[in-house]
């Protein structure tokens, strides 16, 4: 399969090359700074007409837990690397508990980093305004990742465009859905008279919540063990209300359900929906769902929730099985629970909802590039990313192009951390649990179709209203994390009609007339 991917997208390149340019030309590029020009790559390889003959270190920053056997995985990768692109793979994970201090600290400059992740939720309109991500020409993909080139759809690369312009280079494959239900330890739920088949809806959900509360706080474990970074907004507020964004970073969504045709864009933090999940939280918080003290918990309610600490977590369903899977095998009774609401659809996933940035500060960008094509696109070393060793850690299954977890799974779970780098013929995780094939045949039958999402390619231009954005995003972070934690409890009401007041002072109106804009201009030209 390696063999046949690399020549059918060599084949592509060369057919890309020939329509764009009449000829395809070889392209003579020094990588190798003083170095005399000798490639390393055979002429077989994508690569084989840039000089690769000094070698190279990359450092690349993943935002995910680092899995147990990460470096030993690692040193089989830099195997691989070290001899198709002479380069090897420094790689250091930020956990999501510690993302919000040190993606900044690391993207100020001091340290070394040539790759970091990035997405629409992800910094990636934040560091581009502050200059920290590369830019990226045509010329410079098609040169140094000439196999992620002649993959991705030019709607992909749309998708990334701030002021027309690429800083960023997203996953192969936008396919998969984002959304996700709740993961629940079904010991403490039938405890409290919730079986498998009482848990359909959200109201459902939310009675196992309150019933459990802190009633198991004396044995170390709360309902919904919240944090920081591990919150319910996206299961009660997002999915809850079928609420669609395709630009994380503008707090700007559309009520699915309510407005089908998606004309009717709102501001999140100032919609009925934001007001009514406040007070929601504030009742969950008064009732013990989670412990007073949860926004000093640095950890993530997936790891509660292995540790007994949570009986409730959220996986999304695309691979749920996986963790379902290793919960199970730990000795856990866990079921996975589509709680969406009638008439729910999805949106899939955009390109941009994960992929990687070359800083702006790396001191080898082309071959940050090389080494980020290699393991975007090499089958082989992209499923030693993906899912750790074969027979120990994933069995694969070539027929069907599915994974299942191995003997020694838990070290170095499938997709549990790569989601920057999928590769385009990603290999889904076998499953033969009906619930969840339920659930993802409901959700993809129902998805919405690409044609009736008019606003791929929009990317809001925050410049006409930067003064005013600077204080709205700031308020919104201000207070968010509270709201999600229920901090302000009776005074919840008061306290968000003031932060409303403050987002209007902001200038949140003129925001929203040159988002309307901007929007409205957007959607003329395609027409």
């Amino acid at each position: 399969m390696k063999k046949w991917l690399t020549i059918f997208l060599s084949v592509s390149f060369v057919l890309l090359c020939f329509s764009a340019c009449g000829q395809a030309a070889p392209v003579s590029t020094d990588l190798a700074d003083d170095t005399p020009s000798a490639a390393v790559a055979d002429e077989q390889s994508p690569y084989a007409n840039l000089d690769l003959s000094k070698e190279a270190n990359v450092v690349m920053y993943a935002c995910a837990t680092e899995p147990n056997a990460m470096q030993e995985v690692l040193e089989l990768v830099n195997q691989r690397t070290k001899e198709a692109v002479n380069t090897t793979l420094e790689l250091y994970f930020i956990p999501s508990s510690e993302r919000a201090q040190k993606y900044p600290l690391l993207m100020a400059g001091g340290d070394t980093v040539d790759l970091i992740f990035t997405a629409n939720y992800c910094y990636y309109k934040e560091q581009t305004e502050k200059g920290g991500f590369k830019e990226l020409s045509e010329e410079f993909l098609s040169t140094y990742m000439p196999e992620t080139w002649a993959t991705l759809p030019h709607s992909a690369w749309e998708e990334t465009y701030i002021d027309g312009k690429i800083y960023m280079i997203p996953r192969n494959t936008a396919s998969i859905a984002p959304d996700r239900g709740p993961t629940i330890n079904m010991d403490i739920a039938e405890k409290y008279g919730y079986t498998a088949d009482k848990i359909n809806s959200y109201a459902d959900f939310d009675g196992f919540l309150r019933a459990v509360g802190d009633n198991e706080a004396e044995n170390g474990m709360y309902a919904f063990y919240a944090s920081s970074s591990s919150t319910l907004q996206q299961l009660s507020l997002i999915f809850r209300n079928n609420l669609i964004n395709n630009q994380a970073s503008d707090y700007v969504y559309y009520a699915q359900m309510a407005d089908p045709t998606f004309e009717h864009p709102f501001f999140l933090y100032t919609s009925d929906y934001y007001e009514e999940y406040a007070l929601l939280m504030a009742e969950y918080a008064a009732a013990g769902v989670w412990p007073s003290d949860a926004i000093a918990n640095t950890n993530s309610v997936a790891t509660l929730f292995a540790n007994g600490q949570s009986a409730a977590s959220t996986d999304n369903f695309f691979n749920g099985i996986t963790s379902v899977a290793n919960y199970r095998a730990n000795g856990m009774n866990v079921e996975l629970f589509d709680i969406f609401p009638e008439g729910y659809r999805i949106l899939r996933d955009s390109y941009i909802g994960d992929g990687y940035a070359i800083t702006s500060f790396s001191k080898i960008p082309e071959r940050a590039a090389v080494v980020l094509d290699y393991i975007k696109t090499d089958w082989d070393t992209n499923m030693l990313l993906a899912g750790g060793i074969e027979g120990r850690h994933y069995f694969y299954d070539e027929q069907t192009n599915t994974v299942s977890p191995g003997p020694e799974s838990g070290d170095y779970t499938y997709l549990g951390w790569n989601w920057g780098i999928f590769h385009a013929n990603l290999a889904w995780p076998a499953c033969d649990d009906e619930r969840i094939n339920a659930i993802n045949d409901r959700i993809y039958s129902e998805q919405i179709k690409d044609e009736e999402w008019p606003y791929w390619g929009f990317t809001f231009d925050y410049t006409p209203v930067s003064a005013e954005w600077s204080v709205i995003s700031a308020l919104v972070t201000e207070y968010q994390t509270s709201f999600s934690l229920g901090m302000f409890r009776d005074a919840t009401q008061q306290t968000y009609e003031e932060f409303v007041a403050k987002l209007e002072e902001a200038g949140l109106s003129k925001y929203m007339e040159e988002w309307n804009r901007q929007r409205s201009e957007f959607l003329a030209a395609k027409q």
